[in-house]
């Protein structure tokens, strides 16, 4: 099924029409939305996108993707999360920290707190190749080799180190 995505302005404000994914135009944002758990340890789960992934495939990153129409930000980490990793989020935990706009997709970035057991994830093969908890550094050393997604640690590192 053909994702269908709200249009937004640059302000990110809904413009009142909605298009396939294919058919996004110049100048106009989506919504997108990212989670970052992080565990008792202060270790933060990381996702190595699949190899069959169009874009920055290989590649390490949060857990996350685009707003679809009908949905709201928190209802696409849920469904994202699920979908992905096979398991449940705890919404009763889960904070909205940041909104930033990065090439044509405003972000919602969100932080929760909860634990995981890796031997519980059940990989969605097309978009999951691997899973690690990791350490800020690790992910640190992982993004200054271009091994992390771009355009994601950057915008909310501080914030992370702040709350570890």
């Amino acid at each position: 099924m053909e994702e269908i995505w709200e249009l937004l302005d640059e302000n990110g404000n809904k413009v009142g029409k909605a298009v396939p994914r294919k058919d996004m135009p110049e100048g106009f944002y989506h919504l997108g939305a990212d989670v970052w758990f992080i565990n008792s340890k202060n270790e933060i789960l990381i996702q190595k996108r699949s190899p069959q992934k169009r874009n920055e495939p290989n590649v390490w990153a949060m857990t996350g993707g685009s707003v679809i129409k009908g949905e709201n930000s928190l209802q696409t980490i849920e469904r994202e999360v699920k979908e992905e990793l096979g398991i449940d989020l705890d919404m009763k935990n889960i904070k909205l920290v940041k909104k930033y706009k990065t090439g044509n997709v405003w972000l919602d970035t969100y932080i929760v707190r909860q634990e995981i057991n890796l031997e519980d994830i059940i990989m969605q093969e097309m978009e999951v190749c691997e899973v690690k908890w990791a350490t800020f550094e690790e992910i640190e050393k992982l993004f200054d080799s271009k091994q992390f997604m771009k355009n994601r640690w950057e915008y909310i590192r501080d914030f992370i180190q702040a709350i570890l």
